[in-house]
């Protein structure tokens, strides 16, 4: 009994870090692609903001 408990144990930690290392996986990837539209926003508002002082 003890045998099929520490297997049933084993299996859902196992399962746990196959969720972790996919989620850690998904953050890596995913992370940067947000960066990256973030500084473009900002740099799009900057050249609205210098278009508008141009213009004045």
């Amino acid at each position: 009994m003890e045998v099929i408990f520490m297997f049933i144990v084993g299996f859902i930690a196992f399962f746990i870090a196959i969720i972790a290392i996919f989620k850690g996986i998904t953050h890596r990837i995913k992370s940067p692609t947000d960066e990256l539209k973030e500084e473009i926003s900002n740099l799009k508002k900057r050249v609205n903001e210098l278009e508008k002082d141009k213009k004045n």
